[in-house]
Parts: C-alpha cells; structure tokens; sequence
C-alpha cells in the first residue's frame, strides 16, 4: 500500500463517525431513488402481467367500444379466417372478499384455449379434458382462481363464494385451482364466457377479441384482410398495445413522484461535499507535509477521489437494501393512488428492475465524485504552506462565496430562461426549479456571513459570548456554509410543495362546492376508473326518482371510448335546470357553449384539451356503435376530478351513438324543506335487497373527494419529509465536523469560566441561528418554487390551472422545519462538547 493510501485509510479508520454521517445522508438520497421506482416499476409491472395473462399466446386484439360490442362478429371472423385462431373474451372488476379482481369470461372450447395452457387467450389452466369443460359449461357461477389467491380467501374446491359486480352480490363456485403463475395469477379469476357476460351485464356482448397469427407471410395477408373485415368502431392492434397506453397515462404521475426523489439525492451532495471537504481540511496538514515531501497534485486528487468512490459505493449499497424496503411500503401508496386515478391495479410481488439498481448504484458514485471534486481540487492544487494553514482556506472560501452569490443570480436567470423557451416540456419546468433551488444553496453562504456578522456587532453590545458565536459562524464559513446551504435548499422545497398542495387543495374544494350542486348523489360502487360494469339497476333507478323528497334529477354514464387520439373518457350526461351552473367555462361562452351540448356538440375538460392541444370550434373524431364520427367542440370546462380528463355530451346523443342506456350514477335535487338525511335513508330502503349502492350528499362527497386528495399527495409529503430528513444529517455532520474543529477553541473559553451549560447554550444559539437563516433564504425561493409548481409543473403535467392560495401556515411549518432540524442538529455536538475535559481540548493542536 503506498503512503498516499495508507494515510487515507488510517483518517478513515481513526474517525469513522464523519464517514457514517455521509453513509446516512447518501443512503437516504439513494434509499429514495430506488423506492419509488421499484413502487412505479412494481405496480405497472403487475398491471403488465394481468394483461399478459389475459390476453396468452395472443399476437393481436380487436378493441373497440368500452361496453362491448356484438358476438355475432366472433362467429363471422372464425368462419371466414380459419387460417387465424380467435378468442371471445369478456373483462371486467369484481370484487371477492374485499379483494379486487379481474374477472376473465373465456370460452373454454374456443381453439385458442382448448390446451393452451394459458390464461385468457388462453385460458390458463382449464385442461383436464373433456369432464373439466363439461363443469364449466354446467356448474351454474363456475369460477377458477388461483392456488394462492384460493388459498388467502379461504376458498376450497367445489366451495360457492359471492362476489360483487357494481353493487350486485352474485354466486360463484370455485370449480379449479389454476397453477402459480407469479404476480399475474393472484389477480385473475376466469369463468366461462357466458357466466361472466351474465354477471358484468353484457349478455350477447364481448368486450375483445384476440388473435394468434404466428408471423408468416400469408398470416400478414391475412391480419390485412382481417382489418378490412372489421366495423368501423372496431380496429386491430397488436398485443400489449392497450395496455402500453394504459400505462402511459401514469407518466406524469411518475414523473412528479421521480423528481420528489432526485431532490433527496440532491440534498444529499452538499452532504458529500461536507463529509469529503472536512476529511481534506482534518488533514490539511498531514495533506501538506506530504506535498513537501514530493506527492504530486495528480496523486493527492486520485486519492482524495478513491475515497469518494469508495464512499459512494458503500453507500448506494446500503440505499438499495433500504430502498428495496422503504419500496414494499410505497407500493401500497402508490398502488392506492393509481387504483383512485387511472387503473385497476393488485400488486402481488415487489418487482425491482435491474436498471433500478444499476442507476442507483451510479448515482451513488456520481453523487460522491460530484460533491468531493470540490475539495479534491482544493486538496491538489494548495501548495503546502497553504495546506497546513488554516487561514488561507478560509479567506478562499470567502471570496467563494462572493462568487457563489454571483453565480446564484445566474442559476435563476438561467431558471427564468427555462420556462420562456420551453412551453409545454415537463422535464424543463423541473430543470428550472433544480435551478431554482441550487440559486438558494449558492447564495446562502453570502447571506449567511454578512448575517452573522451584523448580528456579532450588534449582540456585542448585551453579551460577549453572543458576540463570540456569531462572529464564530461568520469566520467557520467553509463549513457553516455548506450545512445552512443545504439546509435551506430542503426548507425551500418544502415551502414550494407545501404551497403547491395547499393551492390544489384549496382550488379543489372551490371546485367541488361549484361542481357537486346536487343535494344527494347515488352510484354503483365497484373499483376502477370509467368501468361499464359501473351501472345502476334500470328499474330500481325508476323506484329512486319515485322516493318521497326528491324534485328531479341529472343522470351520467361514464365510459371510456377509442379515437384517433388514443382513448378519451366519455361523461354522457342528462342535465338538470341547475347543472349549467355546474359548469366553469376556461375557454368559450358559458350559455353558447351549454346551448351548443344540448345540440350535439361536446364540452371538453381542461386537461384533456391540454393533453390533446384541442380549442372550441375544432372536432374531436370518437369511435361510435356505428364508425368514427366527428365531434365538434362547443368549450372547454374547468375539471379537476382527474388528470385524464373526459369530453361532456349528451346522454341523448351518446344513447344515440352507443346505444347504451345504461346510468352510472344519479345527481338527486330535493324539494324545499326536505332533509338530505331522511331522503337518503329512503334511497336506501328502497335500495336494500336489490343492489348495493353508494348514496351521499354532496357534503359527504366532498370530504370523500378530499380525503382522496390527501391519499394521492400521502407520497409527495413522504419524499419531501425524507429529504429535509437528509438536511438535517447534512447539519449534523457539519456540527460535529465543526465542533471537533473548535475543541481547542471551547477549551479556552471554559477555562475562562464558561460553564458547561453557557456551552450547550452557545452551540444551541449557534444552530438555531443557522436555521433561521436557512429559513429566510429559503422563503423567496420556496415562494419562485411553489409558483413554477403551481402555473407550470401541474399545468405541463397534468393540464389544470391551479390558483395560487398562500397562507402563514405554510411558511410556519418550514420555520418550525428548519429550526427543529437546526437544534436537533445541535443535540449531540452541545452534549459532547459541555462534557469534554477542559485539559485534552487546550492541548489539542
């Protein structure tokens, strides 16, 4: 081992608790990381194999109207492709056991299934000849679930089990156990086709159809002849093509949650920098005897930089083992958010990709080398009598920092360019708020020192030992600097994301007072967004409207239709007299446009506008019952029920155009005087027996729709807690760093008859000073993050326009924040230095 290695080793070996500290906070940075992507990754990936399972050995599938289209189709293709092998099928969600499945109607003596041994498109598991697809065709509720899943229900063969389909309990019969197929199989229950056609409400209906073509010339042929064959509401896509839109539709989502992480790792540079810079300074002398002796400036950097590498490494393997377990905790936040949002989704297994691992792993180490190349450059080029002294780091740190403060400017300049040459880019809005929050970390240290001070002359004046202090922050800048920098970088991005939901949520709960001006509303219940099995019973909708107390009604069908544009969620709606009111206009006249969707025109949401780039007077072309029609847009409304968005027309038009007349639920308005409660108990009543169903006024629907709110941002506050959290082991390491330096310093000042208390005291008030600080450099920049959050992240992420609602509350948690990390800081280096002898510190050198 040569010198150079063997003096590095013996620092790290000697004083290990500087090396934990950055340990810790890179740890947590990528601990971060790896959780939400292992979440996302894990729900998606679970998502991917229910479809996976469904759809078999399928090469292709014929998608068309969301409620299913005629079966007589299936019959035509068979006979006119025989050279193609086709599978009905029928998908839906039902509820078991309070356990959300996905219910695959198949039929068992179909030629893609017979012997597949697949699920769906397969049928997975309906082998055991012909006596086994006798029980499917003659056990009435004939169902198949998985050994696993069997097994967490309780369910044994032979064994009827009710599930529930939109609010309607049911009878099935577990008549096999299909083989373990991973993460897919525990979300799967298949029937027989015309069982579950029965139970999701789509007799002579199916809802796809797939295809296997092996990929040979005459199959091409044949995929063409066959794309010709079908209705023009139908089209032919390749498998997996459903579902790869489908998950698209959480890429911001993802995005946002991603960015939440980086921050952490982020936060956790300035950790780096002070963990490898202190090592330098700690060895400023040894560092400058051995360039006295010959050590080259090359060698000094490569060893300062292995220990970096080596640092990084150790700690991206310790963020991977406790991210793989902080992800099996996110999966149930994430999984929640998405089932509320976008999909239905069970997550069975933690999926961890292995590019997961390896950018967590390069992370780490490009972290380490990104905070240590600072102080490793410093390292090299000192000569040696500015290594062994002090002073002369220092003075470059001061004059650093008025560089830094310069650069700052800079950084929000460049922020400000950002967002005015990019308008619609997702990744720029987030590059200018890194941008953002970096002018904070580069403008604190010359903040900070011009503070402390000012604050040193003027508490000069009541007490000496105040004096001391502050003017002890100002002269320690090298590693006050660092530790309040990134403190008050994390306290800005808790103001900016604090501010952010606070202006969601307040604009959320302005819109729904708008929105919900019904005074009872009824639904089916049932998991899923948009699902068509989501109806109401035709004749107890009749016994409703007939309940004493209410006057009339608005009825919605919600489903999801195919365009051009991919798929587009479709509110057909029966107005009210008051449901016009209901209604903010974004873009066109509020009565025109109203008068124009009674005449067969469309309204279109905020977000999908903004998705599809779409204004009023242009046609959105749907997917009709019979071929693409184009729909001319009348205006855009304000919706913020979810980032999708949906397209409002009438439900005349759309019974006209899907002929469904199914009601997915009720907006119920009550006479003068009448009591929501007493008609709501009626609506059960009348209810009770026939179908479950969720009835609330819109009081209740509020807080619901809150309460749903506050789950999806449940992640946002974790991550944003997570990295304040690294903050704070950023001040910690920097406090010890700081007081080890000053030991010589304590020591003479309790030898002059500081007490050990008046000691605590002074590294307390040190600390809380700092956080003050970082909290005042923090509110300017955490105010520019909130409004790049507000005006243009969630608008480039999602469509809305959000209103800005500030309030102290906002700025009072961050203060608290920064303060209580400060002094928490503070706990350990007051408690050690109050106890240390008096004798070692004044013979330290």
């Amino acid at each position: 081992m040569s010198l150079l290695a063997a003096a590095s080793a013996r620092h790290l070996v000697r004083r290990p608790a500087q090396a934990l500290l950055a340990l810790a906070g890179l740890a947590l940075g990528v601990a971060t990381i790896t959780a939400v992507d292992i979440a996302t990754a894990s729900a998606q990936r679970a998502f991917e194999l229910s479809m996976e399972a469904a759809n078999g050995r399928a090469t292709h599938e014929i998608v068309g109207l969301s409620g299913g289209f005629g079966e007589a189709l299936y019959v035509r293709l068979a006979s006119q492709f025989p050279q193609l092998a086709f599978a009905p099928q029928v998908e839906g969600y039902v509820t078991v056991g309070g356990r959300t499945l996905h219910l695959i109607g198949i039929d068992p003596l179909s030629a893609a299934v017979v012997g597949s041994g697949d699920a769906g498109g397969g049928g997975g598991g309906t082998g055991g000849g012909l006596a086994q697809v006798a029980r499917w065709l003659t056990v009435p509720g004939a169902a198949a679930l998985s050994a696993r899943t069997a097994d967490e229900l309780g369910l044994a063969l032979d064994q009827p089990f009710a599930l529930d389909v939109g609010g309607r309990t049911l009878r099935a019969v577990l008549i096999t156990r299909l083989p373990a197929q991973g993460a897919a199989g525990g979300n799967l229950l298949l029937a027989d086709i015309a069982q579950a056609q029965e139970w999701l409400g789509l007799e002579g209906r199916l809802t796809r159809i797939t295809v296997i073509a092996p990929g040979t010339a005459a199959d091409s042929a044949s995929l063409a002849a066959l794309r010709q064959q079908l209705p023009p509401a139908l089209h032919l896509e390749s498998a997996g093509t459903s579902v790869r839109s489908t998950l698209d539709l959480t890429s911001a989502f993802a995005a946002n949650l991603r960015a939440m992480s980086l921050l952490a790792l982020l936060v956790g540079l300035f950790l780096i920098f002070n963990a490898i810079s202190f090592a330098v300074l700690q060895r400023r002398r040894t560092l400058g005897i051995l360039r006295a002796l010959g050590a080259t400036r090359e060698q000094l950097l490569r060893t300062v930089l292995a220990e970096a590498v080596l640092l990084g490494m150790a700690g991206a393997g310790l963020g991977l083992a406790l991210g793989v377990a902080l992800g099996r905790g996110l999966i149930r936040l994430v999984a929640r958010t998405i089932n509320d949002l976008y999909f239905v989704v069970s997550v069975a297994n933690v999926s961890i990709p292995p590019a997961t691992l390896l950018m967590a792993l390069a992370a780490g180490i490009l972290t380490a080398l990104a905070g240590a190349w600072v102080p490793a450059l410093e390292a090299a080029h000192a000569s040696p009598v500015q290594g062994i002294a002090r002073s002369s780091l220092e003075a470059r740190t001061r004059r650093l920092a008025h560089q830094l403060a310069l650069a700052s400017l800079a950084l929000a300049l460049a922020a400000g360019v950002t967002l005015a040459l990019s308008s619609r880019s997702l990744l720029a809005g987030f590059i200018a708020l890194f941008l953002l929050l970096l002018s904070v970390a580069t403008l604190t240290p010359a903040l900070l020192r011009i503070a402390a001070l000012a604050t040193a002359r003027v508490a000069g004046l009541v007490s000496p030992v105040a004096r001391i202090a502050c003017a002890d922050i100002a002269a320690s800048l090298s590693r006050t600097g660092v530790a309040v920098a990134a403190l008050g970088m994390a306290v800005a991005a808790m103001i900016g994301v604090t501010v952010m939901v606070g202006s969601f949520r307040q604009s959320l709960e302005s819109w729904l007072v708008q929105a919900l001006g019904a005074d009872v509303y009824v639904t089916a219940p049932g998991p899923g967004f948009a699902r068509p099995e989501r109806r109401l019973d035709p004749a107890l909708v009749r016994d409703l409207l007939a309940v004493p107390g209410v006057l009339h009604h608005s009825a919605t069908r919600r489903v999801v239709a195919q365009s051009t544009r991919g798929p587009i969620t479709i509110d057909a709606f029966e107005a009210a007299p008051e449901s016009a009111a209901q209604f903010e206009m974004v873009e066109g006249r509020p009565r025109e446009s109203w008068d124009a969707l009674e005449q067969g025109a469309i309204l279109m949401a905020e977000p999908l506008a903004w998705s599809l780039q779409m204004h009023p007077g242009q046609s959105l072309e749907l997917a009709t019952e019979r071929g693409p029609r184009p729909f001319r847009i009348a205006g855009i409304y304000r919706d913020y029920g979810n980032d999708r968005g949906a397209v409002l027309m009438s439900r005349a038009l759309y019974e006209r155009e899907w002929s469904d007349e199914s009601i997915t639920s009720l907006g119920l308005y009550l006479k003068p005087g009448s009591d929501p409660a007493a008609v709501i108990t009626r609506l059960y009543a009348t209810a009770a027996g026939r179908q479950e169903l969720l009835i609330g006024s819109n009081v209740e629907l509020r807080d619901l729709s809150l309460r749903i709110f506050e789950r999806t941002f449940v992640i946002t506050r974790v991550l944003n807690w997570l990295a304040a959290g690294v903050a704070a082991v950023c001040l910690l390491s920097a406090l010890c760093a700081w007081e080890l330096e000053r030991a010589r310093e304590l020591a003479v000042l309790r030898s002059l008859g500081l007490t050990r208390r008046a000691t605590a005291a002074l590294i307390a008030l040190q600390t809380a000073f700092m956080g003050a600080m970082a909290f005042i450099a923090a509110v300017p920049a955490g105010l520019l993050a909130s409004l790049v959050l507000v005006t243009v992240i969630n608008r480039r992420a999602f469509g809305w326009q959000l209103q800005m609602h500030l309030t102290g509350g906002e700025l009072g948690a961050a203060a608290v924040l920064a303060l209580t990390a400060a002094l928490a800081g503070a706990i350990y280096p007051a408690w050690r230095c109050a106890r240390a002898p008096v004798i070692a510190g004044l013979r330290t050198e």
